[in-house]
């Protein structure tokens, strides 16, 4: 039995699960004790569609050395099902999880690795995630899904006023994490990256197959508490995510399989009355009342920055000691990245606008220094193509 067996579920991601892969060879773990640990690598292909044959040639090339293989499933049954035909054919007494989609840095896996075996209450151990390669985005940690926190979704998808709600509770559940300089216990782990004892899967199961994708790996974070063990963020561990890279490529079916989940998700862990909630909730949210709701804008004064291919650039009219910046794909900021600053204003780095595509971005930013967290300003920008004309900039805020 080897020490560490590395699973990968790579979907039109054939580069990107190469450079995960070197970057485990530039930075491999190491015991307490200096020795580096013997690995494998297992590469589940879910039957990608979008072929790359330099890098999978270069991917068949990298694997042998480490004991591993490259599977190349003959259809896509999703993320759980590629997940347990890796970890059927890999012999390692820890197991690590992970995307393709990401980069390990200087000494994450020896950080996981140590930190897991060093603490038996630790049933699963995870990184701190970054956005870019700069580590200047944090991404966010996941909130446990419970009845409660399914009716404030709907709520927040229905009301402005309780969408500003719904993030101000969310932002302050992610400060302890991404404030956090030690280890610190989280409600539920990413699936991008995590690490398990091979001992402890045999007694809790690994992925349940009645997830496709998305769900996977909050089933997985209930059944690792429900045992008694801990899901913890080691603190000395950092990679990059560039996040879903995969999901990119087919955005019809990531999307089909969520709504999948996320009722089977109910169903198992609250049973009937929790799919019958869930049901409600969804049915109301698809309503025609409810979609007009949907399009309220949540924010009353929103500055909208313009188009430009260019770096946006969020200024406060005064300077503050510290501020937190949220960047989000809906203006809603259900899920959200966060980078902390001070002063009169906030741009992002290089780092960051590289992680930029061409697409709508909003920013919310609150003073860390204030106890209510007082928000500073909503921002939207439009990322151009560089070859797309820039539009006027406004100058100000406008109702939204």
């Amino acid at each position: 039995m080897t020490d560490l067996s590395v699973l990968i579920v790579n979907y039109n991601s054939w580069r990107l699960c190469v450079d995960a892969i070197r970057s485990l060879e530039q930075y491999p773990p190491r015991s307490r004790e200096g020795r580096e640990l013997e690995y494998e690598v297992i590469v589940v292909d879910n039957c990608s569609p979008l072929r790359d044959e330099v890098a999978e040639a270069e991917l068949e090339a990298m694997l042998p050395p480490s004991r591993g293989e490259l599977i190349r499933h003959d259809r896509n049954g999703g993320y759980s099902t590629g997940m347990n035909l890796a970890y059927a054919r890999s012999k390692g007494r820890y197991v690590l999880v992970c995307n393709p989609d990401l980069l390990f840095t200087a000494g994450c896996l020896t950080a996981l690795f140590q930190g897991m075996e060093a603490d038996e209450s630790i049933g699963a151990a995870a990184p701190i995630g970054f956005l870019d390669e700069g580590r200047e985005a944090c991404l966010p940690p996941n909130i446990l899904p419970t009845l409660s926190d399914l009716i404030g979704l709907t709520l927040a998808a229905l009301s402005p006023r309780f969408t500003r709600a719904y993030t101000r509770r969310r932002t302050r559940r992610a400060l302890p994490v991404w404030r956090a300089s030690e280890d610190v216990d989280l409600e539920m782990l990413s699936g991008c990256c995590f690490l398990m004892r091979r001992s402890f899967i045999a007694e809790i199961g690994f992925f349940d197959e009645r997830f496709p994708l998305y769900f996977e790996d909050t089933d997985l974070s209930v059944r690792i508490r429900r045992a008694g063990k801990r899901i913890v963020q080691i603190a000395a561990a950092e990679l990059i995510h560039f996040y879903n890279r995969s999901g990119q490529t087919d955005h019809s079916l990531p999307m089909e399989r969520y709504w999948i989940s996320r009722k089977r998700y109910y169903r198992k862990w609250y049973g009937l009355s929790g799919a019958a909630l869930y049901g409600l909730c969804r049915a109301l949210l698809l309503s025609s009342w409810g979609k007009r709701r949907g399009k309220l804008p949540p924010h009353p004064w929103l500055v909208d920055l313009g188009s430009m291919p260019g770096k946006p650039t969020l200024e406060f009219g005064r300077s503050y000691a510290q501020f937190l910046v949220e960047v989000a794909l809906d203006p809603g900021f259900f899920l959200a990245a966060g980078m902390h600053g001070s002063g009169d204003r906030w741009s992002p780095s290089d780092s960051l606008m590289k992680e930029f595509g061409p697409t709508t971005y909003y920013f919310r930013v609150v003073d860390l220094q204030s106890a209510k967290l007082e928000q500073i300003g909503v921002y939207r920008y439009t990322r151009l193509a560089a070859a797309e004309p820039a539009a006027l900039t406004s100058s100000g805020g406008e109702q939204a």
